[in-house]
């Protein structure tokens, strides 16, 4: 039998069954709202949970704090199994390992066929090929990596002016056909101040939703390809990546843009 501190996952699950149990045997007349719930329990009037349920969820994360075993799944998830793109290889062996796991901790698991998006990572290379006090026949090297599920660049890849801005603000004050043909680089920087006060997550929210929406937002200003700041908080020259939203029509990025 696995710990009790594993089955974390397993008896929250229960305890949230047995409230909507308790809920559909005695349904109150408008069911309360997260936010009604909340304000129950700070200001001290009646809440939506009973004392042995909230006792049960205290006791649930209390252990979950106390053992590592959650982080330690996580950890193999993404060191060693690494990257999990729809249709890889990691994606397939993640799937397997993670059935494997919850079997081990005494679940039924059924795995079944399913249909998903296949997004390959091309070859990655850029570099600056014009600026000012520019040595004749130097070229500056750019540190970057494709956004997982962008649309690749021409099989030549593309040269083009670069357009900087620092957030959506100063790219709306530009003037109309200011970036198009041309390369758009959002340079919105992460919020150091603000993670280093205990909100990394909002900082993180707050620079991330530009490369969530970059292909849409340099289509819609006419772009031939859009670069974003890495998202996070290191000086390092690590290039961070991730999901993207493509928009109905074919947006370029610099996965492969090449100056020949």
């Amino acid at each position: 039998m696995p710990s009790p501190s594993k089955l974390t996952c397993f008896l929250l699950f229960e305890c949230l069954l047995a409230t909507c149990a308790a809920f559909s045997q005695n349904p109150p007349a408008t069911p309360p709202s997260i936010l009604d719930r909340l304000n129950a329990r700070m200001n001290g009037g009646k809440s939506a949970w009973t004392p042995e349920q909230v006792a049960t969820m205290q006791r649930l994360r209390d252990a979950a704090m106390h053992d590592p075993y959650a982080l330690k799944e996580l950890r193999h998830l993404t060191d060693n199994i690494g990257p999990r793109l729809s249709g890889s290889p990691q994606a397939q062996q993640a799937v397997e390992w993670v059935a494997g796991e919850m079997r081990s901790l005494g679940a039924e698991v059924t795995l079944e066929k399913a249909e998903v998006p296949h997004w390959i990572r091309g070859a990655e290379t850029a570099e600056v090929v014009s600026w000012p006090g520019q040595a004749p026949g130097t070229t500056q090297k750019v540190v970057l990596t494709a956004l997982g599920g962008s649309a690749a660049t021409p099989p030549d890849g593309l040269t083009a002016d670069v357009v900087v801005v620092d957030d959506f603000q100063a790219l709306h004050a530009l003037p109309p056909d200011a970036v198009k043909g041309k390369i758009l680089l959002l340079n919105h920087a992460f919020d150091k101040e603000l993670a280093a006060v205990g909100n990394g997550g909002m900082a993180y929210g707050g620079a991330v939703v530009y490369r969530g929406v970059a292909p849409s937002v340099g289509t819609a200003v006419g772009a031939v390809a859009v670069l974003v700041r890495s998202v996070g908080g290191a000086d390092f020259r690590l290039p961070h990546t991730g999901f993207t939203g493509l928009s109905a029509r074919r947006t370029q990025d610099p996965r492969c843009r090449r100056h020949r």
